[in-house]
């Protein structure tokens, strides 16, 4: 309860940049290559508004967190922690929808915003729109 607790409440402080995030379920909708395509945004992005900001150094902890596997896993520890995250974020959307209908709907941000902010690495706010140009290249799933 208390992790869902957290998305809620990264997603509530998001909330007035996340105009330009893209909701869990319609990531889940695109083809797997554009979600993969869509996460190396997110990281990209992430440090890019790290370096900006003058975090540098968050901006490089990013890059380790997400090149770094343990020996033993196939995916880096930054990856599967973003996708452990990703599936609870799921749970918490459904379960607000649940509650209320038109309740907003938790984003891919929240997931990978709150990854971070468990690895030490805090975004500002100007990160839920680094992806804001992404477009999918293949067709949606069916």
């Amino acid at each position: 309860m208390i992790r869902i607790t957290s998305f809620i409440l990264t997603f509530l402080m998001a909330s007035v940049a996340a105009a330009q995030a893209m909701e869990i379920e319609k990531f889940d909708n695109m083809a797997g290559p554009d979600q993969g395509d869509y996460i190396v945004v997110l990281i990209q992005g992430a440090q890019k508004v790290l370096v900006q900001s003058g975090r540098k150094d968050l901006a490089g902890k990013i890059h380790t967190l997400f090149t770094t596997t343990i020996p033993g896993d196939d995916a880096p520890i930054g990856s599967v922690e973003f996708e452990r995250n990703l599936a609870r974020a799921r749970l918490a959307d459904l379960r607000n929808l649940e509650k209320n209908p038109q309740a907003a709907r938790l984003e891919v941000e929240d997931a990978m915003a709150v990854t971070l902010k468990k690895n030490g690495i805090a975004l500002p706010t100007s990160f839920y729109t680094v992806a804001s140009g992404f477009r999918p290249v293949l067709p949606p799933k069916k």
